[in-house]
C-alpha cells in the first residue's frame, strides 16, 4: 500500500484524545476524550492519533478538517497533558461501528476475556455473528488503512486494545515497513476458556495479533495466558513459559515479544491540574455535599 505520511509514530485506538460537542447554534467545542486510556496515553508528544469520530460533533469537525486530519489544541478545557499533536478521526457505518464495537468487541471479547459468559448458555454463534464478524473485519480494515495512510517508512505504531485486535496483521500485510506494537488493557482468557470461541475465531484473533512485533499486558499472567492460546490453538513455539524467561511467540516464520508495562500516567500534569482554580471550586462543592464524613 503506498504511503502519503510523515509520521514517526502512529496511536490508534477506539476512543481519541479530542471529543466535539455541537452546541444548538451549530457550534462545534472541543474537549478531552474520556477513559482511562486517553488518560494513560497522552502524555505522550508528536505523531499522529487515529481514532473513531464517536459523535455527530466528531463527525462534523472530521468533515470540516483539512484532508480530515485534525489539529490538536495545545490546551483543552480539562486538558493540560501533552499528546499526539494531529488527530485522524474516522466516520465509519453507523451500522458497521455498532456491530464491531457493540457485538463482537465489547459483548463477546471482553467478556470472553473477563471470564464472565454463563458458558452453559452463552456465546452464541450463530449466522448473525458472522455478520457481526464482518463488520469487525471492516471496522479493524478502516484504521489499518488510516495508520498505513499516515505512518511514514519505518514508522512506530502503537495499537490499543481488544477493539482493533486484527489490525497488527492487517498492518504488516499492507506495510511490512513498520513496527508495531499492540497493547491489551484487559485480562486475557487462558486457553481453556479463550476455546470458547470457535476455532476459526481464535485462529483470527491471535493471528491478527501476532502481527504485531511486541505485545503487551498488564500483567506476566495475562502475558503467559496469550502465549499459551497461541500453543494451543495454533500449534505456535513458545519462549519464556517453562523458565519465566522473556516471553515470545514464534508461529509461520515470524516472532511476536511478549512484553509486561505497567501504565502510568502524567504525576505532575495532574498534580497541576488538581492546583487550578476550576477544581480547587469544585472541591468546595463536593465538600459541602459530603460533609463531616
Amino acid at each position: 500500500m503506498p504511503t502519503t505520511g510523515t509520521a514517526q509514530v502512529v496511536l490508534a485506538s477506539n476512543r481519541g484524545p479530542l471529543s466535539f460537542r455541537l452546541d444548538d447554534d451549530g457550534s462545534l467545542h472541543a474537549g478531552r476524550g474520556g477513559g482511562g486510556l486517553v488518560t494513560g496515553l497522552s502524555s505522550g508528544t508528536g505523531g499522529v492519533w487515529v481514532c473513531a469520530a464517536l459523535t455527530e460533533g466528531d463527525r462534523r469537525a472530521a468533515a470540516a478538517a483539512p484532508d480530515g486530519l485534525l489539529e490538536r489544541p495545545e490546551v483543552l478545557p480539562g486538558d493540560d497533558l501533552a499528546g499526539p499533536t494531529k488527530v485522524r478521526m474516522l466516520t465509519l457505518d453507523p451500522v458497521t461501528f455498532a456491530r464491531a464495537y457493540g457485538t463482537v468487541a465489547n459483548s463477546t471479547l471482553w467478556f470472553l476475556h473477563h471470564l464472565l459468559f454463563e458458558a452453559a448458555r452463552e456465546p452464541s454463534f450463530d449466522q448473525r455473528f458472522a455478520r457481526d464478524w464482518a463488520s469487525f473485519v471492516d471496522y479493524n480494515a478502516a484504521f489499518a488503512a488510516a495508520v498505513a495512510r499516515e505512518a511514514a517508512p519505518g514508522a512506530r505504531v502503537l495499537v490499543q486494545d481488544y477493539h482493533l485486535t486484527l489490525v497488527p496483521a492487517q498492518l504488516r500485510a499492507a506495510r511490512p515497513d513498520l513496527r508495531v506494537g499492540h497493547f491489551s488493557h484487559t485480562p486475557w482468557a487462558p486457553p481453556e476458556y479463550f476455546r470458547l470461541l470457535p476455532d476459526q475465531l481464535a485462529r483470527a484473533v491471535l493471528g491478527g495479533l501476532l502481527g504485531a512485533d511486541r505485545m503487551g499486558f498488564l500483567s506476566r499472567r495475562w502475558a503467559a495466558d496469550f502465549v499459551r492460546c497461541c500453543v494451543a490453538v495454533l500449534g505456535a513455539r513458545a519462549d519464556g513459559l517453562d523458565d519465566g524467561g522473556p516471553l515470545a511467540v514464534h508461529h509461520e516464520g515470524g516472532r511476536t515479544m511478549v512484553d509486561v508495562h505497567a501504565l502510568g500516567v502524567d504525576a505532575d500534569g495532574l498534580r497541576a491540574r488538581a492546583a487550578q482554580p476550576d477544581v480547587a471550586g469544585r472541591l468546595v462543592v463536593l465538600r459541602a455535599h459530603v460533609g463531616d464524613r
